[in-house]
């Protein structure tokens, strides 16, 4: 059965990444198209009590929504729910971070893929690397534990900033977690085959650091250790180099009400307007037809949604 659920709350972001969609953005969706936090909520709550266990809440960018904070604050009193999370940009988390925790949660990671300024407008295209640190910053004195680091490595062009972030998230006393390069369609610099494989990135971390492997204690694919002789953390997600969709529980349910099985999914079924009963079902079904796929890795051939900012990153 799913123990991990993933929600995107809208499609909008303020950023434009590389390697999550085109320059001129995505056709943004009308309201009307968008799930109302009521459906939402009734969604989670069916979730949870057919076996999930964590909830992450995603984007586009989640915090660009009205009334996310509320809406944090009802996820979090869903009983049988044991860890609320957010995937946010940080740009608007010095605003945001102390009425989240008040509000219920937990823990929050945060996507920075260049600490060189010039290297992250590059990246996001129209983001400003001061904002994403000061967000970090108020989410650590917000006790927002553990602040976490979602890092993608593009070849070329972060590559070189690895030992960088480790001292980083060392002074912080934080975790970083490197992404493997996935190939959606929007991607454009530089071609989508290559990536920086996890053994290439240990190598360079062991030039500095010595890791400890930490024993996996979640539901999520990250490879997690421990940098010795700090309060720091490091992981690797690693779907290219150390496919993990045979131990993968995920669900994810997109901005307009759509549950995929699995990010890499030609499959969507549409639960809007769906009693409790129905979408427990369905989610039963997806279950069921995910785990008798045994898919060994991920294909990203023809995916569900062509870019990353419609399914929730």
């Amino acid at each position: 059965m799913f123990k991990y659920l993933r929600v995107s709350v809208t499609d909008r972001c303020n950023y434009r990444c590389v390697y999550c969609m085109p320059a001129e953005g995505v056709c943004k969706q009308s309201h009307a198209q968008i799930m109302r936090y009521e459906e939402i909520l009734t969604v989670i709550k069916t979730a949870v009590e057919s076996g999930v266990e964590q909830v992450r809440i995603s984007g586009g960018e989640p915090l660009v929504r009205g009334g996310i904070v509320d809406f944090i604050g009802e996820v979090a009193k869903i009983p049988g729910l044991n860890d609320l999370t957010l995937t946010t940009n940080g740009a608007l988390l010095t605003r945001y971070a102390a009425e989240l925790k008040r509000a219920g949660l937990n823990r929050v990671n945060i996507s920075l893929d260049s600490l060189n300024p010039e290297t992250f407008r590059k990246i996001t295209r129209v983001g400003n690397l001061e904002d994403v640190i000061a967000g970090i910053d108020a989410a650590i004195a917000a006790g927002l534990k553990p602040v976490k680091l979602n890092t993608v490595l593009i070849p070329g062009i972060n590559a070189d900033e690895i030992l960088r972030f480790i001292d980083f998230v060392v002074a912080r006393a934080i975790s970083v977690r490197f992404i493997e390069r996935m190939p959606f369609k929007a991607v454009e610099l530089p071609p989508d085959d290559q990536f920086i494989s996890e053994e290439l990135v240990v190598a360079s971390i062991s030039q500095k650091y010595q890791l400890e492997k930490v024993a996996d204690g979640s539901f999520g694919p990250s490879s997690d250790y421990h940098i010795v002789g700090s309060q720091a953390g490091v992981g690797f997600i690693s779907s290219r180099s150390h496919p993990f969709c045979q131990r993968c529980t995920r669900l994810r349910l997109t901005s307009n009400g759509y549950l995929l099985p699995c990010l890499d999914s030609e499959v969507g079924v549409n639960i809007r307007g769906m009693t409790p009963d129905k979408i427990r079902e369905t989610i039963v079904r997806l279950a069921e037809e995910k785990f008798a796929w045994h898919k060994q890795n991920a294909c990203y051939a023809s995916t569900f949604e062509s870019s990353l900012s419609k399914i929730g990153g």
